[in-house]
């Protein structure tokens, strides 16, 4: 009681009943009374009211928990809710499949009151995709397929800082450790600070161009500062302005930018998605494998090829390969 005729009252969720191994603390509760409240779309609303008294802002739900597909698309439905919802289907995914793609994408589709996705490859509270989808020596080829299908997705695509450099994971000892979930759960929680450290600017410099001061609060790791944004600034080659060039091609292309999209096909390897917008048609081909593989059967190879790495074009996909065809509706 705090003075007179005043009660606080504290409603704690139950504990999970199943008594599996947990780490985080969040992770004890049953989450019954501190989250997915009835109540939120009515406070979203009132969000997006503010939001659009204002010019250029644009809103994105982040969502988690077991609920986390339905309420996103309850969150983002309507034009008086959340503009976007940000998907974590890839973020915590072992591998980048043909399979994992169009789950992740048949979950949005065009219609009436369903909202508009946003994806991500990577975040600051997972691990750099490069380290967890492929193994060192493919990595550059990796990149190149990777980014060219964040830029075929349909949907606002996140680019998570050093992933436009192709930086990996780094490896943090304990004592350097700044994340306070990995400090209090060593060694059972993956520290978060291998994908938080500094961009590299200048990797002839000391701390990466970065800080000139002193040390920065993570090290950058010895691999990535042969990424540096200097390294790749003027190589027309590198990863740096092959992702700048996909951004200006998917701004350019409204098919691309915010077209209709179809899975075609995933299989094994192959992923193809035809992104249309009036009469124009692109055609997005992956090869997610390792290996060269045939051009599907019954897929045309008549359009005009606008953008491919790996080496690929129409009847070829070798391995790591992808290639974005403009075709005619």
């Amino acid at each position: 009681m705090r003075g007179a005729g005043s009660i606080t009252c504290t409603i704690s969720s139950p504990a999970q009943p199943d008594g599996k191994p947990r780490t985080r603390p969040f992770d004890f509760q049953q989450q019954l009374f501190n989250q997915s409240h009835a109540d939120i779309p009515r406070f979203i609303e009132r969000i997006r009211a503010l939001t659009d008294s204002y010019d250029g802002i644009f809103t994105v739900a982040e969502v988690g928990g077991k609920d986390a597909e339905r309420e996103m698309k309850l969150f983002t439905s309507g034009e008086a809710r959340l503009n976007s919802a940000y998907g974590f289907d890839f973020l915590y995914a072992r591998q980048l499949t043909p399979a994992v793609v169009a789950r992740a994408l048949n979950q949005w589709p065009d219609a009436p009151d369903i909202g508009w996705p946003s994806w991500a490859f990577e975040n600051h509270d997972a691990p750099r995709a490069l380290s967890r989808w492929c193994a060192p020596d493919q990595r550059e080829a990796f990149a190149r397929l990777k980014v060219t299908l964040l830029a075929a997705l349909r949907g606002n695509i996140i680019i998570y800082q050093g992933e436009e450099l192709g930086l990996t994971q780094v490896e943090i000892p304990f004592e350097q450790l700044q994340d306070p979930e990995a400090i209090a759960n060593w060694p059972l929680t993956l520290a978060r600070d291998g994908a938080r450290t500094p961009l590299p600017w200048q990797a002839q410099s000391e701390q990466g161009g970065f800080t000139a001061s002193s040390a920065p609060w993570l090290p950058l790791g010895e691999e990535n500062m042969a990424r540096a944004v200097d390294r790749q600034d003027n190589d027309p080659a590198s990863l740096l302005n092959l992702t700048r060039t996909l951004l200006a091609l998917r701004h350019q292309i409204p098919a691309l930018r915010n077209g209709t999209c179809e899975v075609v096909l995933a299989d094994e390897a192959r992923l193809v998605l035809r992104r249309t917008s009036g009469s124009e048609v692109v055609l997005a081909v992956f090869n997610i494998s390792a290996a060269e593989i045939g051009w599907p059967d019954g897929l045309g190879t008549t359009g005009t090829p606008i953008f491919a790495v790996g080496g690929a074009e129409p009847g070829r996909l070798p391995a790591f390969g992808a290639v974005l065809i403009r075709e005619s509706n």
